[in-house]
């Protein structure tokens, strides 16, 4: 009821500058009529054109879709959203690669036919076998072993690069609804100042019919009307704007409002001024790829050294020129003991040790990075939110002052004429500008607690995604 009484507000007080116009999502409609407040629903009878060559919804407002709570909205969010589902498939796909790298543990098993051109036969030089080798590793000095770990690091990243994408999207979605709730609240005050002015336009014209004033005081009273009707547009097009963008985060298509709740237990996020770097996705993923680094690093190391292992085969021969002997058999077999060690490969090899010392390196300066970003981010939302909750304390006892002024103005105005038109609409301009400063400070604040929940990596639990299941994976700590 509330929505439908300030959409409803919106077509009054536009009226004199668009008369009949609703602006909702990306669309600028004109009704013909609009039905009474109880019926709870808006129609239109006709759509005009307004812009000359863009196109507009007929539809009115669906009022009757619920407004989304900020959990609600962040839910649909993590359950859907396509950012999430690859960081999800990428986590799978590193999965694999592990099973690829200790498959290098395991005897690799070979057969095939074989066919060409043998020199040691003495008339036709043809040869045809089957051939069937195993090829067992007995020690390689750490090369599957250091694979195996850089696939494991490459699973912890692509764990923490889930956990970052979680946390982007609540965040982001976050910041949506907080927006929304701004602009639904800055949109009521703009009303509320539209009927402020309007109030004082009435009584201006009034005074200047009965030659109480001039009229002067009528037109900087409707200048003043004016100024306050572009502020309530300017409102609706922000508004507008973080609807769709709440739209593509949570999959809707259509524009949805906010409820104007905020969990209670969020409101004390920034009181601590310390975060657990093992909670924060940017030093996981710090963390996860020197963990990989050092594993390569070792990798390339090792593929300097031999590698021992035992290969038996057998080869089944399809021809009868493999007889260079009385007594050899058609089907010959042998267990060999290999070692085998690059010794010349262009200078490869160096060079992979070269590039995987620097990429640690580069790997430790991004850990070092990722505890400064936070240390920072968490911060600045420390000391911002102290400064803006004393701030608010101060804007509240404006409220009460400036709002005893205006009543004082209005009374001297009317009774004794010791104050001009203009010292009232100041005082009526006051009084919302406190109001808009305020509700600018709530959801500043707001957002503040968010980024602190951010900062210190408590933001799924404090949604309770923590160990519930998101797009068919678990988050865990």
């Amino acid at each position: 009821m509330i929505v439908m009484i300030r959409w409803l507000n919106l077509t009054r007080n536009v009226g004199s500058l668009l008369p009949g116009m609703v602006l909702y999502g990306c669309s600028t409609v004109i009704f013909a009529q609009v039905t009474a407040l109880e019926t709870e629903t808006v129609s239109a009878n006709a759509v005009v054109n307004t812009a000359g060559n863009s196109a507009f919804y007929s539809s009115a407002p669906s009022l009757s879709t619920p407004p989304l709570a900020i959990e609600q909205a962040i839910g649909q969010s993590v359950q859907w959203h396509p950012a999430i589902g690859e960081a999800v498939a990428i986590l799978s796909q590193r999965e694999e690669q592990i099973a690829i790298a200790r498959a290098g543990y395991y005897p690799r098993i070979q057969g095939g036919l074989r066919s060409g051109y043998d020199n040691t036969y003495d008339e036709s030089k043809s040869s045809q076998a089957l051939v069937l080798s195993v090829s067992q590793m007995l020690y390689d000095f750490g090369k599957v072993a250091n694979d195996v770990k850089a696939a494991r690091a490459g699973v912890a990243l692509g764990q923490a690069n889930l956990l970052y994408t979680i946390d982007q999207i609540i965040r982001d979605t976050a910041y949506a609804v907080i927006e929304i709730q701004r602009y639904q609240n800055l949109f009521n005050i703009a009303e509320d100042q539209i009927e402020g002015v309007t109030r004082i336009l009435d009584l201006a014209e009034q005074r200047s019919r009965s030659g109480a004033s001039t009229r002067s005081d009528a037109v900087q009273a409707q200048s003043r009307l004016e100024g306050a009707r572009v502020t309530l547009l300017q409102h609706i097009a922000r508004l507008q704007r973080w609807q769709a963008h709440l739209a593509s985060l949570i999959g809707e298509s259509g524009s949805r409002t906010a409820t104007d709740d905020f969990p209670a237990q969020l409101l004390s996020s920034c009181d601590q001024s310390e975060s657990d770097p093992l909670k924060v996705p940017e030093f996981l993923i710090a963390q996860a790829r020197q963990a990989e680094a050092i594993a390569r690093r070792d990798l390339a190391r090792s593929e300097n050294r031999p590698t021992i292992s035992i290969d038996p085969s057998v080869t089944h021969y399809l021809d009868n020129n493999y007889q260079v002997g009385p007594n050899q058999d058609r089907t010959q077999w042998g267990v060999f003991l290999n070692v085998n060690m690059p010794f010349y490969q262009g200078g490869s090899n160096r060079a992979r040790v070269r590039s995987a010392d620097f990429a640690l390196r580069s790997a430790e300066a991004a850990l070092e990075s990722a505890k400064l970003i936070v240390k920072q981010g968490l911060f600045e939302a420390f000391t911002q939110t102290a400064s803006l909750e004393r701030s608010l304390e101060s804007l509240a006892r404006r409220d009460i002052s400036i709002s005893e002024t205006r009543d004082l103005y209005r009374q001297q105005y009317l009774d004794l004429g010791t104050r001009s038109l203009l010292d009232l609409l100041n005082a009526e301009q006051e009084i919302h500008q406190s109001r808009f400063d305020r509700q600018n400070t709530i959801s500043d604040l707001r957002r503040l607690q968010i980024d602190c929940l951010y900062n210190t990596g408590e933001l799924r639990d404090a949604f309770a995604l923590t160990r519930a299941p998101v797009q068919g994976v678990e988050i865990t700590p």
